[in-house]
C-alpha cells in the first residue's frame, strides 16, 4: 500500500512538472507572438519570391504558433539535457542558455537582409521578438526545473582558441557551401554583406561555445563536439532555417544543406577546440 501511494505521488508530481513545462512553452510563445503584432516579419511582404501557401490560404497564424511552440519546446528539452554541465544558480543557467540562443536567433534573422531586399530593422526586430520568448522560456525552466550547481573550483578558460577556431572554420565551410554546394547566397552580388554576416555568425558561435559548453570539457572531445555542434547548435539551427517555409516558397534541400553543413562545421570546430584544451591543460 505504501509503495503504491509513493508511486502515485511520484506520478502526480511528474504530471505536474510536465504541465508546468507545457505552460512555460505556451506562455513564452504567446509573448513572442504578441511582440510580432507590433511589426510584421519583412519576409511576409517579400516580392522577389512567391509567398507560401500558408500565407495565401490564411493558415499562417495558427501554424506559426504551433511551429514556434514546438521549437521552444525542443530548445527547452535541450536546455534540460545539458543544464547539469552548467555552473551557477538556476536563474544564471537559464539566463546563460537564453542569451546564447537569443543571439543565434537574432543574427540568424539578419541573413534574410543579406539574401533578399528586406528591411534590416525588420529582421532584427523579428529576431528580438522571438528572443524575448526564448529568454523567458529559459529563465522559467531554469527557475522551476533546473538545479543550482555551485562550484567554487576554477575552470581553465578556453575562450581564446574557441573564439578563433570556431569562426575561422565556420567561415571556410560556409564559403564552401556558397561556391560548391551553391546554397542560396549573395556572396557574388553582395560580397561585403555576406562576409560580415558569415564572420558575425561564426563569432557568435564561438561565444555560444564559451557560454554553454565549458562544463562539457571533461567529456571525450568527439562527444563534446557532437553535443554542442549537433545538438545545441545543429538541432536549433535546422528548426530555425525551416521557418522560412512558413513565409516563402524555397527549396527544402537548400535549407537542409545549409543547416547540416553548418552543423558539421561547428562540430569540427568544437572538436578541434576541445582537443586543443585537452592537449594544453592536462
Amino acid at each position: 500500500m505504501c509503495i503504491s501511494q509513493n508511486e502515485q505521488m511520484k506520478t502526480h508530481k511528474q504530471q505536474k512538472r510536465s504541465w508546468k513545462f507545457v505552460l512555460i512553452i505556451v506562455a513564452s510563445t504567446i509573448l513572442a507572438i504578441l511582440l510580432h503584432q507590433l511589426h510584421d516579419d519583412p519576409l511576409m511582404h517579400l516580392k522577389s519570391k512567391p509567398q507560401s501557401i500558408l500565407i495565401t490560404s490564411g493558415w499562417f497564424p495558427p501554424v506559426a504558433f504551433i511551429a514556434l511552440a514546438f521549437t521552444f519546446g525542443v530548445m527547452g528539452c535541450i536546455f534540460l539535457g545539458i543544464q547539469k554541465t552548467f555552473r551557477g544558480t538556476k536563474l544564471w543557467k537559464g539566463g546563460v542558455f537564453g542569451v546564447a540562443m537569443s543571439g543565434l536567433w537574432i543574427i540568424g534573422m539578419t541573413e534574410a537582409y543579406v539574401l533578399f531586399p528586406v528591411s534590416l530593422f525588420g529582421e532584427i526586430y523579428t529576431g528580438i521578438a522571438d528572443s524575448c520568448g526564448i529568454l523567458l522560456m529559459s529563465l522559467l525552466i531554469g527557475k522551476y526545473w533546473v538545479d543550482d550547481t555551485l562550484d567554487k573550483q576554477k575552470h581553465t578558460s578556453t575562450t581564446f582558441p574557441a573564439i578563433v577556431i570556431l569562426p575561422v572554420i565556420y567561415v571556410i565551410v560556409r564559403y564552401f557551401s556558397y561556391a560548391v554546394l551553391q546554397i542560396e547566397s549573395s556572396y557574388v552580388t553582395r560580397p561585403l554583406a555576406t562576409f560580415l554576416w558569415t564572420a558575425g555568425m561564426g563569432g557568435w558561435i564561438g561565444i555560444m561555445y564559451r557560454l554553454v559548453s565549458r562544463g562539457m570539457l571533461h567529456t571525450h572531445p568527439l562527444k563534446h563536439a557532437v553535443v554542442f555542434g549537433g545538438l545545441v547548435f545543429g538541432v536549433t539551427w535546422i528548426l530555425f532555417n525551416l521557418f522560412a517555409l512558413l513565409f516563402i516558397v524555397t527549396p527544402v534541400l537548400d535549407l537542409v544543406y545549409r543547416s547540416f553543413v553548418d552543423a558539421l562545421a561547428v562540430i569540427l570546430g568544437a572538436y578541434i577546440s576541445s582537443m586543443f584544451h585537452r592537449r594544453y591543460t592536462e
